[in-house]
């Protein structure tokens, strides 16, 4: 007797049971789609930039290991005028052996974004990017 009561109910509120599915389902389609159009437009022309300096820094692969990929966050501001600017971003960094924090300073002189330098943050250890000294792996650190 108790089943057919429980089918009953499901079957008196079935509209609701619809509404809340579909509602859901929207509420997760739509969160996606935001997230993915946030990630296109906080990556523009200065990140791509600063995460190819990032990918092909000595520091960085010898810190981090190979550089796999990047946070879904960049922060800071970027002034772009034309056919100049500046850019101060921050963003995570997933090596090989582990992760890291980087932030980046660049310049836009004309259509290119240029790096001029950075800190990566790594288990609490700071290093200047990029390093000019090779003679050990700490030589670039800075706390």
């Amino acid at each position: 007797m108790a089943d057919s009561t429980r089918v009953s109910l499901i079957r008196r509120h079935r509209q609701w049971a619809i509404l809340i599915a579909v509602a859901a389902s929207l509420l997760i389609v739509a969160g996606a789609i935001s997230l993915t159009i946030v990630e296109a437009v906080s990556k523009g022309p200065a990140f791509q930039s600063a995460a190819a300096f990032i990918r092909s820094d000595p520091t960085t692969r010898r810190q981090l290991g190979v550089v796999l990929g990047f946070g879904l966050a960049v922060t800071g501001p970027i002034t772009d005028a034309g056919s100049g600017g500046t850019a101060n971003i921050s963003f995570d960094v997933k090596g090989s052996w582990r992760t890291g924090h980087v932030r980046i300073s660049a310049v836009k002189q004309g259509d290119t974004w240029v790096v001029h330098g950075g800190v990566l943050t790594v288990d609490g250890s700071r290093y200047r990017v990029p390093c000019t000294q090779t003679s050990s792996i700490f030589a670039c650190r800075l706390s």
